[in-house]
């Protein structure tokens, strides 16, 4: 009996080809554009789950909090607490891993001539293998990293510095100041993790470059990870923390401090904390891109539904033959069940392979290396065949009971047409979802690029463009001077200053006691370490007192500058107030010498607070500067360039040569939002196209419907004009109740979303009216065609037909 289902099945999809194929390229596109997000929202889900003991890894978080500072809540921690919890506490930790880079932007390597930056070498402690499974296709896992001076690399790092050769216990050299032996290499991961790393250096090594790394308790540069042991719970060990910043930690921190353990598999998606080690994910976009995915595979099936009954009336005497020649309903029903399944695994089979083209430009899109492998991936198999077996049932289950319920006396009359007002609301419904639907995601498009739009052109404070950004090595720091100086002598730099951190990106967050404050008390602020030329540089307003000056040698233990928020927030007055007014830091008992007009010192998704910049002390000049920023000149840039690098080779030729537009990498904090208002674009199109295929399929029902008014309407005078207005004028009564729907859902949807910046757009109307006129402009293109075919058509030929 199934056999002859889908027998009967194909025959008839095959005679009637045009309707067929309709239905499948729709639901094919759909279930096409339901697997690329699925796919998308597998690989963000999937992040750090691969490791066997991922249940009972958490992050270590630092939290520093003050009633009248800013603070910071840190995704590392101080180096020597994973040693003290692991000693302290044996009962409930089964081992502890960190990892740690100096903080340093790039570290060097060097095999013979080949000597280059690398921007993921963390030293990490022997234990990494033990608490996570990163596989090594060399090397043994236990021993790898337990001696100083060795590293295991990835493949793509030994392949760059070795190319053919075996890597084991080769050699690179390490910052040009010591060896490191190759003891493993690193298997490609199967899954993504939030830890980018290329090399993992033994930690034992980094002792050789700063011998009292574990004395500090205050810095906090290592993300540090915590294996429990089997029964353990986190509360348990939070539990445990007061008792231990209490016995470890300085005095003067103690009551500011607390600290908490993360999840390892919250991390990618629900974590956005100070110092990550690489930007998140966000669980707000997955929610997005899930919506979008259930949304256009239901315009999918609704347009299954409304080609099905818009065909009833064609096949409503083989369903009155069928029930006269005995058939029971139940078996009808099977039929048409039969069918929409057979319709929607063809569907399937057409939506691989439209996935498999679409895939790299998807990829290239969302900026993720996506896999399709079926035979790799049980989960999506069989999501794959639950999606077939869904939706042909879905979309086929009202057509088949609509068409089987058909009373043969009439169908054979020729009445089966007259299918009642239940089933044409529901057609009408359904369409109303459909555009409803689409015009939501219209106005999700604009919105969302309305806002990358504003917040990239929004002014920052301070000059972004024509600042080229050189990352320096400790060694360089005693020569700074030394390559400014030269730096300036080229013709295309217009001002050379240095930094500690990335302005507009990142920062660090310094102890302050201020004047009125209780000596001995100390509270954090987020602050720069700058170099004179830094206010000129960028560009920065001077709205009260002077910028740090040569003329002023004393500025960097005696000098401070903050912006207008310090200001308020410490309630000094006016900028002028607060001129001269104590702002001491570590080992410096510093004056306020001006104040700048505020400026977004990090992304503009956050609100400007309280901020300072500050000279680094020469004994720490070292650790505070890591970057050079120079103003450049548009005109003749293949010159300027030619010039850095004669003066980097002259003072550094054991480091190469690295720079980077500081606009081009501010937009980069941007790029979540920007392939989320891409995403959410191209599949609004294709959301739109799926339902004009809806609409059409309801226009055509509509006017075979109506074929013999027409023909009489023509009879007796109507015009062209006149029989296209009666046929579209009920789709466009659709849309506006579409809009009626979408609009205030939509409001709601991108205010909530809107909520996450603190620099954000108001919806603007226009974008309501703009999402109108253009559901209301494809509404009616669509329907037009038949509209006008059935027009056209002879009226002789329409009276006789029925």
């Amino acid at each position: 009996m199934l056999k002859n289902y889908f027998k009967t099945a194909y025959r008839n999809l095959m005679r009637h080809k045009f309707y067929s194929a309709i239905t499948m390229l729709g639901l094919a596109t759909g279930i096409a554009c339901f697997l690329l997000i699925f796919l998308f929202i597998q690989d963000e889900v999937r992040y750090d789950r691969f490791h066997t003991k991922a249940d009972r890894i958490y992050r270590l978080i630092s939290k520093l909090d003050s009633e009248e500072g800013q603070g910071e809540e840190s995704s590392s921690a101080s180096l020597p607490v994973a040693k003290a919890l692991q000693t302290d506490y044996p009962h409930l930790i089964e081992a502890t891993v960190r990892f740690f880079n100096f903080q340093q932007p790039t570290l060097t390597l060097e095999r013979g001539e080949k000597k280059l930056n690398e921007k993921h070498l963390f030293f990490a402690d022997s234990t990494v293998f033990k608490v996570f499974d990163f596989p090594l296709a060399k090397g043994n896992p236990a021993e790898a990293l337990s001696q100083p001076n060795t590293i295991v690399l990835s493949q793509e790092l030994a392949e760059k510095y070795f190319g053919n050769e075996d890597p084991m216990n080769q050699v690179l050299k390490f910052e040009g100041l010591f060896e490191l032996k190759v003891t493993g290499v690193l298997a490609p991961l199967k899954h993504p993790t939030h830890i980018p790393f290329e090399g993992l250096i033994a930690f034992r090594t980094a002792y050789k470059m700063a011998p009292h790394l574990d004395r500090n308790w205050v810095w906090n540069p290592a993300w540090t990870y915590v294996l429990l042991k089997d029964g353990a719970s986190p509360q348990e060990l939070e539990a445990q923390f007061p008792e231990f910043v209490k016995k470890y930690y300085p005095e003067f921190i103690q009551p500011q401090i607390t600290q908490y353990l993360q999840p390892l598999k919250d991390i990618h998606l629900h974590s956005d904390l100070d110092y990550e080690m690489q930007p998140n994910g966000d669980i707000n976009n997955l929610f997005i891109f899930g919506v979008i995915g259930i949304f256009i595979l239901v315009i999918a099936c609704i347009n299954f539904m409304n080609l099905a009954t818009a065909r009833a009336s064609g096949r409503a005497k083989e369903v009155g033959i069928r029930k006269v020649s005995g058939a029971y309903r139940s078996q009808l029903i099977g039929q048409f069940l039969a069918e929409a399944v057979l319709l929607s695994f063809f569907a399937v089979l057409l939506a691989l392979a439209l996935v498999e083209v679409l895939l790299p430009l998807f990829s290239g899109i969302s900026g993720k290396a996506l896999d399709f492998d079926l035979l790799t991936n049980p989960a999506l198999l069989t999501g794959l065949i639950g999606i077939g077996l869904l939706t042909g049932l879905a979309s086929g289950l009202y057509p088949a009971f609509f068409l089987s319920a058909f009373e043969p006396v009439k169908v054979l009359k020729g009445q089966a047409a007259k299918t009642g007002s239940g089933s044409a609301a529901l057609r009408k419904g359904l369409v109303v979802l459909q555009f409803a639907i689409s015009l939501g995601l219209i106005i999700g498009t604009f919105v969302v690029n309305r806002q990358l739009e504003y917040m990239r052109s929004v002014n920052l404070g301070f000059n972004k463009e024509q600042v080229l950004v050189l990352p320096l090595r400790p060694p360089l720091v005693s020569k700074t001077e030394a390559i400014k100086n030269e730096l300036l002598t080229g013709k295309g730099v217009v001002s050379v200053t240095h930094m500690n951190e990335i302005l507009g990106e990142s920062h660090n967050t310094h102890e302050v006691n201020y004047e009125g404050m209780q000596r001995g008390k100390w509270i954090y602020f987020p602050a720069l370490m700058v170099g004179e030329d830094f206010v000129k540089t960028f560009g920065l307003e001077i709205i009260a007192g002077r910028d740090f000056s040569r003329a002023h040698p004393s500025d960097d233990s005696l000098g401070i500058l903050i912006n207008e928020a310090m200001v308020k927030h410490l309630g000094w007055g006016t900028p002028e107030q607060a001129l001269g007014k104590r702002f001491s830091t570590a080992g410096s008992n510093e004056k306020v010498i001006g104040v700048v007009k505020d400026f977004n010192f990090v992304s503009v998704a956050n609100t400007i607070g309280p901020f300072a910049l500050d000279i680094p002390k020469k004994r720490m000049g070292g650790f505070f500067t890591k970057y050079l920023a120079l103003r450049v000149s548009p005109a003749n840039f293949d010159a300027t360039v030619a010039h850095i690098e004669k003066v980097w080779g002259k003072f550094s030729p054991q480091y190469p040569l690295e720079y980077f537009f500081l606009d081009q990498r501010l937009d980069q904090q941007y790029k979540t939002q920007e392939n989320l208002g891409k995403l959410v674009g191209y599949f609004s199109i294709l959301a739109i196209m799926i339902a004009c295929l809806g609409l059409f399929a309801l226009a055509s029902f509509t006017a075979e419907q109506r074929t013999k008014e027409i023909g009489i309407r023509k009879v007796m005078g109507a015009s062209v004009q006149s029989i296209v207005y009666l046929l579209t004028k009920d789709f466009v009564k659709l849309v506006f109740l579409a809009a009626i729907i979408a609009f205030p859902v939509a409001y709601f949807g991108t205010y909530r979303w809107l909520e996450n910046f603190a620099y954000r757009i108001q919806v603007p109307v226009w974008v309501f009216a703009l999402a109108g006129v253009l559901g209301l402009l494809i509404a009616v293109l669509t329907v037009s065609y038949q509209a006008i075919k059935a027009a056209y058509t002879n009226p002789v030929k329409s009276l006789k037909w029925e």
